[in-house]
């Protein structure tokens, strides 16, 4: 223990304000956390198609992280407890970007999913060092809201995830590069000369316009890609739809519509570029399954990005943090007396002492922890994982605009964040620890239920005659009920956690942690069984349905949270 007086002849030392400077660098590896972590499900058709993997496979990549998470709770946080937060969570920051940038290096789905189970397997201590960390370094009063602060960075890096990764896909794609179609992007050249051949049977006027001019085009019923390619690329569909005396009577399906009527509106002043990257959009839409998504190109090379960017973040954490406030040169013994600091406890920082297995099997209160996480990860995951693929194969939504969608419920969630640590802090002033930490819990996940009521509501048509995108934006505002819901009861958790933990917080954070995400790794099993290849409406209505049980059985386990017992006083009973 630090023995500099906390005063001198001069009066009493102010405290040093080194505590939120480790809060701050614990909630940029939190950020990078959910960065690394979430970017790849925006990248996730790109992989499928240029690996020619089924959904069902895809389903099995996004939960493979999940399973090497969830598995590695528990022992990454003993690690933590054992050697120390600053060496373990640097070597786990510094493990998953390098796993990140390999997954940009993959070769073939074989060794992206060895590489995915190796970013969650790193990744599995930091949340449970994260959790020590703020045990170790805020005062009990602050640890609610120091909670949900390093929380709400990891929401952050959820957020732009989608937006980022969308623009730097997209932005690597153009750099250099032209949008129009290469041969290589036709994913089937049989799909797309289909949809260009006048047939005999029935279709809508804007497919018989299109063919109409694509028939004077070079070309073939057995084009190859190249003939395909160009044959596109020679096409106008924009324009030529755009100059229809009529775009109502075209029964273009409403996506298109909306693509025709936004480039009727600015024909006269759009650029080059945009008119040929419109037009590739258009046909990424109006053919699904013909054409490679644009920003496809730029997968690999984003992932490398967020690999490098991980060695700086590990850097930094390493020179800006010490496992105790004794330990950091630049905090005094004023700041330590202020955050609780014991001199048993600075002396203790790694814990030998066998982990308490029985305590924690029979407790009824860690069980209701548990499984609340399991529900809340199974309800929550879609956010992460399908929504992207929704917006896109539902609603046709470009890839910017589908970027922001994606990213607009999460950001919604920090609202939750950021009011859950407070929340909790209160409560456990005017209720003490025992509801404190149940009844943020239980009635958050309640509450994301009618997020996603809302969501099944949109799926009937009722806001149709809104407009042609008014339903997407319903399910928007669905899913960021859900986020600010699931948000809100976070702080609780971790609190709980810490409460209940003592000096094995981050192995008992851990093991909650495992739990939640086995629930995050058969997620995406769990959708996929429901939707299928080629989902319906009906499906995915279906999938809404069930991720507001999970957070139903979420709410109830909530409810047997008592924090107000640690785990020491069970494993001396």
């Amino acid at each position: 223990m630090d023995d500099r007086p906390a005063e001198t002849l001069t009066g009493p030392v102010s405290p040093t304000q080194i505590r939120w400077l480790v809060l701050a660098v614990a909630t940029l590896s939190s950020l990078l956390l959910y960065l690394d972590r979430i970017c790849v499900s925006f990248a996730v058709e790109s992989i499928r198609v240029e690996f020619r993997a089924t959904q069902a496979q895809m389903g099995w990549f996004l939960g493979a992280f999940f399973w090497s998470y969830a598995l590695g709770q528990v022992p990454a946080g003993w690690l933590s407890d054992r050697f120390g937060i600053r060496p373990m969570l640097t070597l786990y920051i510094l493990l998953w970007s390098a796993f990140t940038a390999l997954m940009g290096l993959s070769t073939g789905i074989v060794t992206l999913l060895a590489y995915r189970l190796g970013c969650g397997l790193a990744q599995a201590g930091a949340y449970p060092s994260c959790g020590r960390a703020v045990r170790d370094w805020m005062p009990l009063t602050t640890r609610g809201m120091a909670s949900s602060v390093v929380a709400f960075g990891g929401r952050i890096g959820g957020a732009i995830a989608p937006l980022l990764t969308g623009a730097v896909m997209l932005w690597l794609a153009l750099n250099g590069r032209s949008p129009q179609i290469d041969p290589e992007e036709v994913i089937d050249p049989f799909i797309v000369t289909r949809f260009l051949t006048p047939t005999e049977s029935q279709v809508s006027p804007w497919v018989t316009l299109l063919q109409q001019k694509a028939s004077v085009l070079p070309g073939d019923s057995a084009s190859s890609r190249d003939q395909v390619a160009r044959r596109l690329n020679a096409l106008d569909p924009l324009h030529l739809l755009a100059d229809a005396p009529s775009v109502e009577a075209l029964e273009l399906p409403p996506e298109l519509r909306v693509r025709v009527t936004d480039f009727r509106e600015q024909a006269d002043t759009i650029s080059a570029a945009d008119h040929s990257l419109s037009n590739r959009q258009f046909w990424e839409a109006a053919i699904p399954g013909g054409v490679r998504k644009l920003e496809s190109r730029g997968w690999r090379m984003t992932l490398v990005i967020y690999g490098v960017a991980g060695i700086v973040v590990a850097v930094v954490f390493w020179l800006s943090f010490r496992n105790l406030p004794s330990q950091h040169p630049w905090c005094n013994a004023a700041e330590a007396a202020v955050i609780g600091e014991t001199p048993v406890h600075a002396g203790t920082p790694a814990v030998a002492s066998p982990f308490p297995w029985r305590a924690i099997l029979t407790s009824c209160s860690l069980w209701g922890n548990c499984i609340s996480q399991l529900g809340t990860n199974i309800g929550w995951l879609f956010l992460v994982t399908w929504l992207p693929r929704y917006l896109d194969e539902v609603h046709k939504v470009p890839v910017l605009e589908r970027g922001v969608m994606s990213s607009l419920p999460i950001f919604a969630g920090m609202i939750g964040m950021l009011a859950g640590g407070p929340w909790t802090d209160l409560l456990a002033t005017r209720w003490g620890l025992r509801w404190s930490r149940a009844v943020p819990v239980a009635s958050s996940r309640l509450m994301a239920m009618t997020g996603y009521g809302l969501c099944l509501l949109a799926n009937t048509g009722v806001f149709d005659s809104f407009g042609p995108r008014a339903p997407v934006y319903v399910v928007i505002a669905g899913l960021a009920i859900v986020a600010i819901a699931t948000d809100l009861g976070v702080a609780a958790a971790w609190a709980y956690a810490q409460d209940v933990g003592g000096r094995h917080t981050a192995a008992v954070l851990g093991w909650a942690n495992m739990w939640g995400n086995l629930g995050a790794a058969v997620a995406p099993l769990l959708y996929n069984q429901i939707l299928g290849e080629k989902p319906t409406l009906a499906a995915w209505s279906f999938t809404f349905a069930f991720c507001a049980g999970a957070f139903f059985l979420a709410a109830i386990a909530g409810w047997f949270m008592d924090s107000s017992r640690p785990l020491e006083d069970m494993v001396e009973s």
